[in-house]
């Protein structure tokens, strides 16, 4: 601050759900994700404790958590996961490995589904990225008692670079 009341930077001028890039990939060939990063859950904003970094493997899995209609297969495969290093999403066609250089990167993995009641209950879950895979620097909260948790207000300070994100991808079998 210069003067008192008075910023040099600059903010965003809403508050940022989810800060990145997002690509569309075929899901429908995913066997399984081996990565590291935060693990094995998947994250939220507001539920990142819990999770260990390591070198982590699972299944692809369609686990509706909350529904009780099919067979709950827990970690659930799709969502948000914290801190990524590195992730290959296993398939006999369209195997990727992604590598990041950049500290902090959430990795988001499909979208899941929701519970078919969940809109008679309040919205707790924010509205994910368009695509299939995200790489973001901040994702929302969830909130069981509706949509809860404050979205981030990013600032950019004159003179910064603003936000760098460097990632490696392989697609060869």
């Amino acid at each position: 601050y210069r003067a008192k009341n008075k910023c040099d930077g600059v903010y965003f001028d809403r508050p940022v759900l989810n800060f990145g890039f997002s690509f569309s990939f075929p899901e429908k060939n995913i066997s399984g994700m081996r990565w590291l990063g935060k693990g094995p859950y998947r994250v939220w904003k507001n539920r990142i404790e819990g999770t260990n970094y390591g070198i982590w493997q699972k299944d692809y899995n369609n686990t509706v958590t909350g529904e009780y209609y099919h067979q709950l297969i827990y970690p659930e495969f799709k969502g948000y996961h914290a801190d990524l290093y590195w992730a290959t999403l296993q398939s006999k066609t369209t195997p990727m490995t992604v590598y990041s250089e950049t500290d902090g990167i959430f990795f988001r993995v499909f979208t899941p589904e929701e519970q078919r009641d969940r809109e008679s209950r309040g919205i707790s879950v924010k509205e994910y990225p368009a695509g299939d895979l995200s790489f973001l620097f901040e994702i929302p909260a969830v909130n069981s008692q509706g949509t809860g948790g404050e979205a981030s207000y990013i600032k950019i300070n004159k003179g910064d670079d603003g936000f760098r994100m460097k990632l490696w991808f392989d697609f060869r079998n």
